[in-house]
């Protein structure tokens, strides 16, 4: 169809153009439906071709056969051709050509192809249609013939009426005709409609970009045998995982909703659990489809880097592009449904909600079910090797290999191979290409994996489930909370605290919509070369993030030029103000995550420090790991001190907002590039687990370095980005309340430090640190119940009776089934330590005691959130940094996994995998909570405590109660219950038994007493012998 359009547009036809860019976009769409039509699984044997690449290109098909006798010339030449290629495929000189792509049998092979997904075929049509809805009401809402909103709020300020003679042109009639804004007063303005439906549309745009990246990649190709398998068993985790912990979290929301509804309003209520719908949604979603793409990313690896690059990287934006686009849409549609600034609230809480409950408990179930895996390998004796060093280590050693040529000497080319580990290695490309020699032996080894993916217990693919979990699922969960935390206090401080509530509203969903459509656009593509090194492409993924960082701060400038220079709502200051915050807050993130880089990617001094000295203890690995904890903690801090007097300085807490909403601009792209770091990790564990390849291995630990940092950063961003949400929310808290006690809240910001205040400064350390050792005990009690359930029930080993991977689907779902319901129990104690903690200092110490708890926890959980992390990931990085194998020797030898210094370095990994993924984290999603639940519940709260201090103690008693049954009683009263129903059951069952024997006596006595009757009861009558 393309082409007929072409061969008609250039025969003269001006119309046809138009016709013909229409035909080329559905052919781009349906591009996927093509693919997977087009062939089922493809067997590839001796001469055949390798499958269809990675991004969805078909190998290279034969020349159409000619169908008129004139041409039986070019027929007997194609004819002749091909047996020519066939015969010199048959050659024994010459590779397979499986075994140039890392593939070592020469015998018959079968690549499982993917599939085609109608549902997203009808979700990118949804999206198609929103997106032009919404772009048609945009031009409608430029002329004012559009949707006509106007919202009702309380003046947090005196002020004149919002002006109305800028778009949208028309007149708002304010309540009671009043003539000016007083505080605390209700006051109308008109809802920036064409910002809205931009919003509308840019997350259309985000969302259909989504739905064509779940197409793109469940089409590719899953890979061979071992790949799929082992995507079997952990997808099958993964839905065990969900299905159990879904419903849990629908409960949760329904207790805490009807809890909610005695402090707050019903569109308050709806809107939280629409809300927690929506990040259930987003962040199953996300988890989802990242192990879908974590046997396709495997396979590519096999073919080239860009393709495995831009595959993981896509990937990665199902889960951290489509929680940003979400979040803006979700935001969107609830203030225009409700056009209530505090009920937007209500849907961030009910995100918060769900966020808490996916980090923790994923951190919970992630490291409690590693540190559980490691001790139930080692009671079963089994050694466990998630990268397959040892297999690797033996065809590294093997003469034969090391010496080809014959001359006595090691080849250069075998010094390549074995280096070709090193992300930042220059590699060629024939290290893909393997002799029949070598193609003999990585078959044997390769059958070894098998039999290793076989053996291997259930509870070693806990850590892959749960790690993932934890890192897509966390990721996604907190972007959503803090973009609708964020825009939530934008429309509240915007339209109550603003002179110009029209402009106040729609400046930051217009940083945040243009931020959505180039995140959207970046991630179609990333630059990438075989050739390329982890960190040239890692600088290409940093362009691609400057240039939307640049498209942002282009479209914030126009926005305020047009204020002050076509409208004069603002000044020429105000308008400088306004770009200098944007741009500090779209760089602030960066910056802080360039400082944990440094200390905490192996591409830097520090992180090879901790592994060079590996050598002199765990001590020293230790002490280390903590130094650089500490100093990559104190830099970020300052960023943060300096960029947020600025803004405060020059525009209050506006310009708090402002900043909150700038810093969160990028975050579609960073997310995505966290999420892209989970796949990347995933795949390389299963490229290691599968094949002995060195150039997918290579491509493997080049994607892998990539993806630790960028997950890293991903954490790092998230707690930046947390602390300017609450910090904008505080602002917000603290205005909403001065505000319905009659005070103007300008006037009460500096006020000089009480005893109130100072006790709610050290109730937020006190607090902070019970949340983290509440976290860290957790973790601990969830390893211990891991290793009881293994030991306790022989069901979750392999059944030896089954083939893989069906032995070992039903013990892993066993084993999930288990640690998910656990988890749950141990996470509702951090969950109801931080509902009670703003309602027992309220209570306790009044208003003023709050605010310093949300202000002093804001600065205490960063600078900790920031230590933890990083300490974890040093430790993790080292370890890393001799897997890669960048540690040389003096003789200039690489130091592989067989070392003391990587079992050394494990025990640091193994102390930092908690700080990292699990305490370090959940920092943010408890202030966040607190502040959140502050807000909610502002009207139980007085200036003083003198009318509620008593509640505050009854609220202790309450918490502590709450807390412990969750963490030991809970336990010990299902262990009680368990054991009543165990006796109950023996006793029903030998009662049954007994029963049963009396029923049998009776019956024996019947038949003698008949038999007895029938010979007349004579002397032997009772000698008969009954069968």
């Amino acid at each position: 169809a393309q082409g007929a359009f072409a061969r008609q547009s250039r025969r003269g036809n001006a119309w046809r153009p138009l016709p013909c860019a229409v035909v080329r976009l559905w052919a781009w769409w349906l591009r996927p439906m093509a693919l997977a039509l087009a062939v089922q699984p493809t067997t590839i044997g001796n001469g055949n071709d390798a499958g269809r690449r990675p991004g969805g290109a078909l190998p290279d098909a034969q020349p159409p056969q000619p169908t008129t006798a004139g041409n039986s010339r070019v027929k007997d030449a194609i004819k002749k051709s091909l047996q020519t290629a066939a015969e010199k495929s048959k050659g024994a000189h010459d590779p397979h050509p499986l075994q140039q792509i890392g593939f070592s049998s020469a015998e018959e092979i079968v690549i499982n192809r993917g599939r085609f997904s109608w549902f997203s075929a009808l979700c990118m049509s949804i999206f198609v249609i929103t997106g032009f809805t919404s772009a048609v009401l945009m031009v409608l809402s430029l002329r004012n013939t559009s949707i006509r909103l106007v919202s009702e709020e309380t003046s947090y300020i005196d002020a004149p009426n919002p002006p109305w003679n800028i778009p949208p042109w028309g007149y708002v009639k304010q309540p009671n005709d009043a003539t000016s804004r007083k505080i605390g007063q209700k006051f109308r303005f008109a809802m920036p409609t064409f910002t809205l439906f931009y919003a509308c549309f840019s997350a259309s745009f985000g969302l259909f970009t989504v739905a064509y990246f779940c197409s793109e990649l469940l089409v590719q190709d899953v890979g061979v045998d071992r790949v799929k398998n082992m995507g079997v068993v952990i997808n099958r985790g993964v839905d065990t995982y969900l299905f159990r912990s879904t419903p849990i979290v629908a409960l949760l929301m329904v207790v805490i909703a009807v809890v909610v509804y005695f402090v707050a309003d019903i569109y308050f209520v709806v809107a939280m659990c629409l809300g927690a719908s929506t990040c259930v949604v987003c962040t199953n979603m996300g988890i989802n489809m990242n192990f879908e793409g974590g046997t396709r990313v495997t396979h590519a690896m096999n073919y080239d880097l860009p393709g495995s690059v831009n595959l993981a990287i896509r990937t990665g934006a199902i889960g951290g592009l489509a929680a940003h686009a979400f979040a803006q849409l979700g935001t969107v549609v609830v203030w225009m449904w409700v056009r209530e600034a505090n009920a937007i609230v209500g849907f961030g809480t009910g995100a918060s909600i769900v966020a808490f409950y996916t980090r923790v408990a994923g951190g919970i179930f992630a490291k409690g079910c590693d540190i559980g895996a490691d001790f139930v390998s080692a009671m079963i004796g089994e050694d466990v090797d998630d990268y397959n060093m040892d297999n690797m280590d033996l065809l590294r050693h093997q003469h034969d290999l090391a010496d080809l040529d014959g001359d006595g000497e090691i080849d250069e080319a075998y010094k390549d191979r074995k280096n070709a580990a090193d992300p930042n290695a220059y590699v060629e490309e024939d290290l893909g290409f393997l002799t029949a020699e070598e193609a003999e032996l990585r078959a044997k080894i390769e059958k070894e994996m098998e039999k290793t993916l076989v053996t291997m217990h259930p509870v070693n693919y806990l850590d892959a489930i749960g790690e993932n979990i934890a890192d897509i699922g966390g990721t996604s969960s907190d972007l959503f909370e803090t973009m609708c935390t964020s825009l939530a206090t934008a429309v509240i401080m915007g339209g109550k605290a603003h002179e110009v509530p029209f402009f106040g509203t729609s400046l930051p969903f217009n940083i945040i919509s243009t931020g959505t459509l180039g995140c959207s656009c970046v991630c179609y593509s990333v630059w990438a070369h075989e050739k390329h090194s982890s960190q040239r492409i890692r600088r290409h993924l940093q362009l691609n993030l400057f240039m939307v960082m640049i498209v942002v701060q282009a479209a914030a400038a126009f926005a305020c030029y047009l204020q002050w220079r076509l409208y004069h709502t603002i000044t020429f200051q105000t308008m400088l103000n306004y770009n200098f915050i944007i741009a500090m807050g779209l760089s602030a993130p960066e910056a802080c995550a360039a400082i944990c880089e440094y200390f905490t990617s192996v591409n830097y001094g520090p992180v090879s420090w901790i592994a060079k000295d590996s050598d002199l203890g765990m001590v020293q690995v230790i002490l280390r790991g903590l130094g650089q904890g500490f100093a990559s903690a104190g830099l970020p801090s300052v960023v943060n001190i300096i960029v947020q007097i600025f803004a405060f300085q020059w525009e209050g807490f506006y310009g708090l907002v402002l900043l909150a909403c700038a810093s969160q601009a990028c975050t579609g792209w960073q997310a995505t590039l966290a999420a892209f770091g989970a796949v990347a990790n995933n795949a390389n564990r299963l490229v290691h687990l599968t094949t002995v390849n060195e150039m997918a291995h290579h491509r493997a630990n080049v994607c892998a370095n990539i993806g630790t940092t960028t997950a890293h950063n991903g954490k790092v961003i998230g707690g930046q980005n947390v602390f300017f949400a609450t910090t904008g929310l505080l602002g917000a808290l603290l205005a909403d309340k001065y505000t319905s006690m009659g005070l103007n809240y300008k006037a009460t910001v500096g006020q000089e430090v009480s005893d109130l205040t100072r006790a709610g400064l050290l109730a937020s350390i006190i607090f902070t640190m019970l949340f983290l050792a509440n976290t860290l005990t957790s973790c601990i009690a969830m390893a211990k119940a891991v290793v009881a359930h293994c030991k306790d029930n022989p069901s979750v080993a392999p059944r030896v009776d089954k083939a893989f991977p069906v032995s070992h689907i039903k013990p892993l779902g066993d084993l999930v089934q288990f640690a998910s319901i656990e988890c749950f129990r141990l996470t509702m104690s951090p969950l109801i330590q931080t509902f009670g903690c703003p309602l027992v200092i309220g209570q306790l110490f009044g208003f003023k005691g709050l605010l310093m708890l949300v202000s002093g926890g804001n600065s205490v959980c960063f600078s900790l959130n920031m230590f933890l992390i990083n300490s974890g990931q040093a430790w993790d990085a080292a370890r890393k940094y001799i897997l890669f194998g960048m540690l040389r020797d003096k003789d200039d030898a690489v130091i592989g996994a067989e070392s003391e210094a990587y079992e050394t370095l494990g025990i640091g990994e193994q102390i930092g995998g908690p700080l990292e993924d699990l305490t370090g984290p959940a920092l943010n999603n408890f202030i966040k909570l607190v502040a959140l639940v502050s807000f909610v519940t502002i009207r139980l709260y007085d200036q003083t405590p003198a009318n509620t201090w008593h509640w505050g103690l009854g609220q202790i008693a309450i918490n502590f109660a709450l807390v412990s049954f969750f963490k030991w009683g809970l336990a010990v009263t299902v262990r009680l219950v368990e054991e009543f129903m165990r006796r109950r059951r023996e006793s029903i069952e030998y009662e049954e038994g007994t029963a049963m024997l009396r029923e049998m006596d009776a019956k024996e006595k019947h038949m003698k007493d008949k038999l007895r009757e029938l010979r007349g009861g004579g002397p032997n009558a009772d000698e008969v012998v009954l069968y």
